[in-house]
C-alpha cells in the first residue's frame, strides 16, 4: 500500500509514502513552458499515475479554492490544473481524498506556525534524510504532510472520508 499526497499547483509537489511512513519517492510539480506560460506537464503526470496505479496507492489532493485578490487569469489556470489532477485519479481508478489545507495543517503541524516554512521545518523533522534546502521545497514538505495526513487521519479512521 502507497499513499500519494498532492500538493496542486505550478509550485506543488506529489510525494508517495510507503506503508511504513517511509518517503519512497518525491518531485516537483512536472511543468513544461509553453510559449512565455508555464503548465503542466500531463504527459509526464499521467505515466506517473499509471505507475502508481499498479502499486496500490491512495491519493490525498490538497482540495483547492481560488484565493483572494489572485487574478482570474491565475485563478483559472489553477483550478484547471487541480480538475486535471483530480481526472488523472477517476481515469486511472486510483481512489482519492480531497483533504482541506486548514485540515492538514492543524492536524500535522500543531503549535507551529501555518506558513510555507513551518511545513519544510516539520518535514526536515519527521524525515532529516530529505534535503529541502529551496525555498520552493515547501511544494515537497506540504506534498509529505499531506499523505501522512491522509493516512493517519482518514485511512486509519480517525476521520471520515471527505471530512478531511
Amino acid at each position: 500500500m502507497y499513499i500519494m499526497g498532492i500538493d496542486p499547483g505550478f509550485s506543488g509537489a506529489l510525494a508517495v509514502l510507503d506503508k511504513d511512513l517511509k518517503v519512497d519517492f518525491v518531485m516537483d510539480m512536472p511543468i513544461i513552458k509553453v510559449g512565455k506560460k508555464r503548465e503542466l506537464d500531463e504527459a509526464k503526470l499521467g505515466m506517473i499515475f499509471k505507475m502508481w496505479k499498479t502499486k496500490s496507492v491512495t491519493v490525498g489532493l490538497e482540495k483547492s479554492q481560488t484565493m483572494p485578490n489572485q487574478g482570474i487569469v491565475s485563478s483559472g489556470r489553477y483550478m484547471a490544473s487541480y480538475g486535471f489532477l483530480r481526472g488523472l485519479c477517476v481515469g486511472n481508478g486510483i481512489p482519492y481524498h480531497l483533504i482541506q489545507p486548514q485540515s492538514w495543517k492543524k492536524a500535522m503541524m500543531p503549535d507551529m506556525g501555518k506558513d510555507k516554512g513551518a511545513s519544510i521545518q516539520k518535514v526536515s523533522q519527521l524525515y532529516p534524510e530529505l534535503t529541502l534546502t529551496r525555498v520552493k521545497d515547501h511544494g515537497i514538505a506540504d506534498a509529505v504532510l499531506i499523505a501522512r495526513y491522509l493516512r493517519k487521519n482518514i485511512l486509519d479512521g480517525t476521520t471520515t472520508p471527505g471530512e478531511g
